[in-house]
This record gives C-alpha cells, structure tokens and sequence, in this order.
C-alpha cells in the first residue's frame, strides 16, 4: 500500500506530465522529436499511470466538437479528469491503436483490442473499446489488474455465510455468483478459486477473456476469432480430469446446458451469472431453458453480489439518525451514523473503495423441492428467509451502522431513493500554452 505522502506526490507528477504533453500536442512538431517523446506517447502513459494510482476501473475519451474530455470511472463513480484541445487527439487515437493492435487507418467501425502495462511493480491488462461518433472517436479502456489483489478472507462473509459457502464447495454441484455488471463477480469468484486451489484441487477455467491470472489454474481464453464458443470449449473440460471447473460466465442455452451437465456428472462448477437477485438466477436460468427437474438437482448455492462505498478512514465524522430519516431509510431511531467529510486522501469524496456485500442462497431440500415444483423467485426467496437467510439489504444495514459505509451508499445498494448532494471534487487548474494563454479550463 503505498504511503499518503508518496501518493499525493505522485499524482502531482502524473498531472504534470499529462498537462506538458498537452501542451505540445498544440505545437507544431520539431525535426528535433524522437517518437517515444511524442506528446501522445507521453500523454498515453500519463493516463494509464494515473488511472491505475487512482485504482479506476475505466478510462473515457470522449470527443466534443472543439474538445476531448477524460473521464476516469473511480469506485463505480464517473469523474471528468482531464479536457484538452482535439487537435492533438488524433495522434492519442492512433498511440491507443498501435498498442491495443487495433487497425490504425479504420475509423469508421467499431473496433476491440487489448494492451497491458506495469506500474510500480503491479501488471495490468486494459480492454480498449473504438466507437466511430459524429466528433470522432469514442474510447473506452477497462483497466484489470492481471493479478486478483484480493483473497479470500478479505471478502468479509460473516462465520455464518462463510459456513453455507463451504457446504456449497465441499461437493459436487454448481455455484453461481450473481449481480450486475460491476459488482465484482469475477473477483470473487478469483478469490474463492484461489483457495480452493490452496487446499490441493485442480481446476479448468474457460473465460472469455480471461480476467485474472490464478496461480495453479489451467485456464483457457476463449479465441476473439469466435472459433470456440464457451458451450464447445466446456464440452472438452472433463477430458482434463479437474476437481473443479469455472465458466467464466452463463451467457445462453449451450452454456448454461453445459454447465449443468458437468455439475451433474460430479464436478464442481463455479460460474457467473446477470440476475437481480439470487433466487432470480433460477428463474433466469429457465429462461435458458432449464428444466425445473435437472436445475434442481444440479445447483448447490447462489451468492449475490453488490459493492458498498468504504468510508475514508482520514476523515469521518459521526451523527445521530433523526426520526424522519429512520423512517424513510428503515433504519433504528436514534442510530450514530458515520459520514466523510471529504479531505485530500478521498480527493474531498468522504469515501475511499469499496467492498462487497453478500447474499448467500443455500439450496436446501426445501428449496430444491421448490425449485422442482416451479416456485417462483420470490416464493423461493421467501423459504430461503424462513430457513435463515440473511437478505443482502441486512448485510448492508449491519455495514451502515458498523461505520464502515455511509448512507447515501447503503441507500444505493438497498434501491432506497436518497436525495444527492453532490460532493465537488478538488478543481483542476487551466492548462497554459508557452505564452500564457489558456489552452483549455474545466
């Protein structure tokens, strides 16, 4: 973790370098410039360096008519992080083509690629998505770090839930993780992998692409020239003779056909799915066409997924719950709440990363029966309470009133209207040209 001090030093530098290379992208090139000194080049690295500092998730260069605006998406939030003139954007576009291998002279269509860079010692892969807009060129990079920086005792189960979820992997089965896009699936299910690897058992991934490199997993990226389709790609798993199988997400039929068949032939099946809720994966799965039959002989457990906002540790304060507001957001009168009130650390945001907060849905004989009989979700999500659920709203309630999140972010999870005040971020100064004058200013 790196220190306070070394962090804020650093982002200083970065914003230097990007603001330099700025200013020469207006300047007419020199016969003296070399290209690994060419202000994109040096812009380009400026930006995943402090992309990956600022631990975002995403990078938007978003083209304006006269302008190029920068978003980075920082805890689930977008925040704008730079504007420069486009005139130097063209030469950005094609820097991020060459290194994502992209076709540099094709504008006109969507294009997909994929680069990597390391920064203080940390590798890290970058999706890079072209999309061809009436101003120019849309990018979006998705910054993944190769290794999953998190394990499995950082995931914050409580004893309870953890105990579901070790009947749930002590036998064959599968074990689905659900939530929307964002939430953090694919790092929890790194993270349960990587103990389940811990304690001598051989795994087969196929993923698509592969996100995170797992130590000791034979893992399989699925070709981007769509000869492979994850249902083919399943069907030659059990070949490998693996303990335990991940696919790396249930998309259509063939998969989620698949993946049922290898549960059922004695495998553990660890894999993803997009539903609401984690008694809503049943019934997204009979969607797929799923019988009732061999779904409820197949699933061992569900977990559902959502990140919660972590306080700033530099700067909380506390305050008691007024009635009207434990009335509006169902929480106990008279609770002592925690709050950030913003400082340089959480760049004046009060909150600082996330964590996950869970929902474990163990297939009991109730629920097996239920699923069998075609119960519906709620039906289902009913007998899961009775039998001692604890529904992801509590978990984030516990969350709230144990300090470690906020309100406005509990409301978030919870689908509680919350009214938003919005929390200015620290203004960045004009970027200047060699003469003074402003090149641009947000």
């Amino acid at each position: 973790m790196m220190k306070e001090e070394h962090f804020q030093k650093e982002l200083k530098r970065l914003k230097a370098e990007e603001e330099d290379a700025v200013r020469r992208m207006g300047r007419r090139p020199s016969k003296f410039d070399i290209p690994e000194n060419a202000p994109a080049v040096l812009f380009t690295e400026a930006l995943l360096r402090s992309a990956a500092l600022l631990e975002a998730s995403d990078i938007h260069l978003s083209p304006e008519e006269d302008l190029v605006r920068v978003h980075f998406r920082i805890d689930g939030e977008r925040e704008e992080h730079i504007v420069f003139p486009k005139t130097g954007y063209p030469a950005v576009c094609a820097r991020l083509k060459v290194l994502s291998s992209m076709n540099v002279a094709e504008c006109r269509l969507p294009q997909d690629g994929r680069m990597s860079f390391c920064f203080y010692d940390n590798d890290y892969d970058v999706r890079v998505s072209s999309f061809p807009t009436v101003f120019g060129e849309r990018f979006v990079l998705r910054i993944l770090p190769r290794i999953c920086p998190y394990t499995w005792e950082e995931l914050g189960f409580l004893p309870e839930e953890e105990a579901a979820i070790q009947r749930m992997l002590s036998r064959p089965g599968l074990v689905l993780l659900t939530g929307p896009t964002g939430s953090g699936k694919s790092t929890t299910l790194a993270c349960i992998l990587k103990a389940l690897l811990a304690k001598g058992r051989t795994a087969v991934t196929v993923e698509d692409p592969v996100e995170y490199l797992i130590e000791g997993a034979q893992q399989l990226s699925l070709p981007e020239n769509g000869r492979l389709s994850f249902g083919e790609a399943l069907k030659s798993v059990l070949r490998q003779d693996p303990d335990v199988i991940m696919a790396g997400e249930i998309r259509d039929k063939e998969t989620a056909e698949e993946t049922i068949r290898m549960a059922l032939a004695g495998k553990l099946v660890l894999s993803t799915l997009h539903a609401p809720t984690a008694a809503g994966a049943v019934t997204r799965l009979r969607d797929l066409g799923i019988g009732n039959g061999v779904l409820s002989d197949a699933l061992s457990g569900i977990l559902s997924q959502r990140l919660i906002k972590r306080l700033c540790p530099h700067c909380i304060t506390t305050r008691l719950l007024d009635t009207r507001e434990a009335v509006s957001y169902a929480l106990p009168e008279g609770s002592l709440l925690t709050e950030g009130a913003g400082c340089d650390s959480c760049r004046g945001k009060g909150t600082k990363g996330r964590r996950a907060v869970h929902e474990v849905f163990e297939i009991t004989e109730r629920i097996r029966e239920g699923i069998r009989s075609g119960l519906s979700a709620a039906e289902l999500h009913a007998i899961a309470l009775e039998e001692g659920m604890r529904p992801l709203t509590e978990n984030a309630k516990e969350l709230l009133l144990r300090g470690e999140t906020d309100l406005a972010s509990y409301c978030g999870v919870c689908s509680i209207a919350y009214p938003h005040k919005e929390k200015k971020l620290p203004a960045r100064e004009a970027i200047h040209d060699t003469n003074g004058e402003i090149i641009c200013k947000k």
